[in-house]
């Protein structure tokens, strides 16, 4: 299955480790999720013997975080934290380590299956898990062996992340749709190979985000670019005009690029 399938099938993406396989497929050796499912299902049956009763939310999170963590040993990928592997799940499930994506990822998705209201939090420049309750939301990071997070703990991630060059405020912990979350794992690996200029690599990155964001004219002008670095004129045309259609406002460099082309 691509992703186009994927999203047709799932347009909500909420089979969301099963999404983050397809979001990255062109980059792996074995894009079927069917592996990662059913790691995912055995450890679910494993945490499902070790549930509290009477129950008790806070103790059932330590018992994930405890096989996670603990048990099955994943870990933030400190040293390494640029490897394109880390925004790979298959990748991250083999070497029990990757981004706070995509342990992010791994963490809702068995909560999920545990029974949870679980989602994605997209703090700038850092991403955590969250269980939605009648309160609010529950915050831990995954990155950090799920550890809870508050407003705090929050505002340090985001510190810390953005060299303080972002002030945090309380609206930024909120949920992430399950679309949004693939976006950015994407996007993640898209600002990678558009810094490294692996053109080649970009382009599939710049496809799968305008899958995933159809409506944004960023993507579309994005590919473009790649498209013109590529010295494919035609495809670049036809991104730049989908963009200006999509655009709310007249972005003066997609004017320029498009009077360029249709000029040569």
């Amino acid at each position: 299955m691509s992703l186009l399938e994927y999203l047709r099938d799932d347009p909500d993406c909420r089979n969301l480790a099963e999404g983050a396989v397809h979001a990255v497929a062109p980059a792996l050796d074995e894009p079927d999720p069917h592996h990662v499912s059913m790691e995912l299902n055995e450890w679910a049956f494993t945490l499902a013997g070790r549930m509290p009763l009477p129950w008790n939310t806070h103790k059932a999170i330590e018992a994930l975080n405890h096989l996670l963590f603990v048990e099955l040993g994943f870990e933030g990928d400190r040293e390494t934290y640029d490897d394109p592997l880390n925004a790979l799940l298959p990748a991250v499930l083999a070497r029990r380590k990757g981004l706070p994506i995509t342990l992010s990822i791994l963490w809702v998705d068995l909560a999920r299956r545990m029974g949870f209201d679980a989602v994605g939090v997209g703090l700038p420049g850092h991403f955590i898990a969250a269980l939605r309750n009648d309160f609010g939301l529950l915050c831990f990071d995954p990155f950090h062996k799920g550890r809870p997070v508050g407003e705090e703990g929050g505002a340090e991630l985001v510190k810390s992340a953005t060299a303080g060059r972002v002030a945090f405020h309380r609206n930024m912990l909120r949920p992430a749709s399950d679309r949004e979350t693939l976006i950015r794992l994407v996007r993640n690996l898209h600002l990678r190979f558009m810094h490294a200029e692996d053109w080649e690599e970009a382009l599939w990155t710049g496809t799968h985000l305008i899958l995933l964001d159809p409506g944004n004219p960023r993507v579309h002008k994005e590919r473009a670019f790649i498209h013109l670095q590529r010295d494919e004129a035609g495809p670049a045309l036809s991104d730049l005009r989908e963009a200006l259609r999509l655009s709310p406002d007249p972005d003066p460099e997609i004017q320029a690029w498009l009077a360029q082309l249709q000029q040569s």
